[in-house]
């Protein structure tokens, strides 16, 4: 595994953004060397104060970059935002010096991880469907979440000029999951010449990615998804019901094995306008998962949801 398209995935920035979870870093990093060898990696790390995720990003492996932007304390998500934009411009500075032979950057989260390698024929399907569309910006290369599996059926179409998939879903008030999400292949070029600025919320983002570049894709044949029951702890203080989560579900990463070679020809011999690539259906993780997959602890258990909201309230 993870010697196809070597030379094209050298074409390929992929920045992943990190914040006091070394083990899900690194497991998302391994991933990515294993898959898309040869692409640029580049970790964007919030400034992670935990030790073990210090260690790790003081001992990173060869070739893998390290960048931590100016930390912005009061905004959402850690930074991340601010951290996508700083990742936008990186990633434009080193296409300029690469002559302008690299466009595309893959975004990534810490909590994802790469599960299978990404071939000749999924660059050229890549490739292709920004040459295809001349206006779109984001492309999606996750598994679709087997909880919303119905939803999906009835707003996700392949599209009946090139093989990706596009959503039309006309009663959402807003274009989140259909225009843009915070993982994404991005078209470098396209996004500065739009004067693009990364703002805070996927929904804002959304809409300002539907008035700029329309629709985003959906790749027929995903490689990357979130694992499964992530603690969602970020630095602050830890409610009771997140602590008996963690107890319960453990912290550390619940890793999907690699795809055999069969299950990646099931995915991409399948009627694609009939079978969504839902993640539950070709996916496995190395420990029993709560089915449909659950992407926070937290969610794992509805009461303990609703004791950590209520935690949150009475704050």
């Amino acid at each position: 595994m993870g010697t196809q398209g070597n030379s094209v995935n050298q074409q390929l920035f992929v920045f992943i953004f990190s914040y006091n979870r070394g083990d899900f870093l690194r497991n998302c990093v391994d991933s990515v060397r294993r898959y898309i060898p040869g692409a640029v990696i580049t970790l964007i790390d919030d400034h992670s104060n935990d030790g073990d995720t210090q260690q790790y990003l003081a001992n990173l492996p060869n070739g893998v970059r390290l960048h931590q932007p100016k930390q912005h304390e009061h905004a959402r998500h850690g930074g991340l935002y601010n951290n996508m934009q700083a990742a936008l411009e990186l990633a434009h500075a080193a296409q300029s010096n690469a002559g302008g032979t690299t466009e595309l950057a893959l975004f990534l989260q810490d909590d994802m991880q790469v599960v299978r390698d990404v071939s000749a024929d999924d660059w050229q399907n890549i490739i292709g469907f920004y040459q295809h569309y001349p206006q779109a910006a984001f492309l999606n290369p996750l598994f679709l979440k087997g909880a919303r599996k119905a939803r999906d059926a009835r707003i996700t179409q392949v599209a009946s000029d090139y093989p990706v998939y596009l959503r039309h879903y006309p009663e959402k008030p807003n274009p989140r999951g259909i225009s843009y999400a915070d993982a994404m292949i991005l078209h470098v070029p396209r996004l500065m010449n739009a004067k693009w600025q990364f703002i805070e919320g996927e929904t804002e983002n959304a809409k300002q990615a539907q008035r700029l570049f329309g629709k985003m894709g959906f790749m027929l044949h995903p490689f990357a998804m979130f694992l499964p029951e992530v603690p969602v702890f970020r630095g602050k203080q830890k409610t009771k019901a997140v602590q008996l989560a963690e107890k319960l579900r453990g912290t550390t990463p619940n890793r999907f094995d690699g795809m055999s070679e069969n299950e990646v020809k099931a995915l991409k011999s399948r009627d694609v306008a009939k079978k969504l690539p839902v993640a539950e259906h070709y996916l496995h993780t190395e420990r029993p998962a709560k089915m449909p997959f659950r992407y926070s602890q937290i969610n794992v258990y509805p009461i303990l949801r609703l004791w950590h909201k209520l935690e949150q309230i009475l704050k």
